[in-house]
């Protein structure tokens, strides 16, 4: 299971050591993104959007091609991430969908072989939810969250293999009186053979 966590470094200038100091060095970045596009996602929000060098498409546009939610909540927020990002991570981070107890998204996809990535950024002051990520009844994540107010980070990649023609996705809060929260969903195929 891997986790990708967009955080500032910290760092320590010694000046018994050196009487230069040091370059503070840049932000951890996450790794690129392989595999051809399936869905990328921006919930709640506008279609368009390229993220990690894929072209997004709205929750609306995606629901008319496949994908399923269940009784969610739509979230809207005029937040600056951290760290920084540009305008249409931005915009994607700031809509969301949310859900007290358990978060469902199915997607119908053709058996193959997949890789599914998250996107969540805590929206409210002190809260530092965690989560759960269950793809297809198996848990593939049990510390989605726990972040800063307004600190953002990008889940997976999670491979998972479809065989019964639809992806069932689960966010559950650890907390029962938290609501599960997503902004961006991106599948891909990593042997780069086309989309759904």
């Amino acid at each position: 299971m891997k986790r990708f966590v967009a955080m500032a470094s910290t760092v320590l200038v010694s000046v018994a050591l050196s009487p230069a100091c040091s370059t503070p060095e840049p932000a951890a970045e996450d790794p690129p993104i392989e595999g051809a596009l399936v869905r990328g996602v921006n919930f709640n929000g506008a279609g368009g959007i390229e993220i990690d060098g894929y072209r997004w498409t709205s929750q609306d546009d995606s629901k008319a091609n496949g994908m399923m939610l269940r009784e969610v909540e739509a979230i809207a927020t005029e937040l600056t991430p951290k760290p920084g990002v540009d305008e249409e991570t931005e915009a994607m981070l700031n809509s969301a969908i949310a859900k007290p107890g358990k978060l469902e998204i199915d997607q119908i996809l053709y058996g193959a072989q997949y890789e599914l990535y998250l996107w969540f950024m805590e929206t409210e002051r002190g809260t530092q939810r965690t989560m759960s990520v269950e793809i297809e009844g198996q848990t593939v994540e049990d510390a989605m969250g726990g972040l800063a107010f307004k600190q953002w980070a990008r889940y997976g990649p999670y491979p998972f293999e479809v065989s019964d023609g639809e992806i069932n996705i689960a966010i559950t809060p650890d907390d029962p009186e938290q609501k599960a929260q997503v902004m961006g969903m991106l599948i891909v195929k990593p042997d780069n053979s086309g989309s759904l």
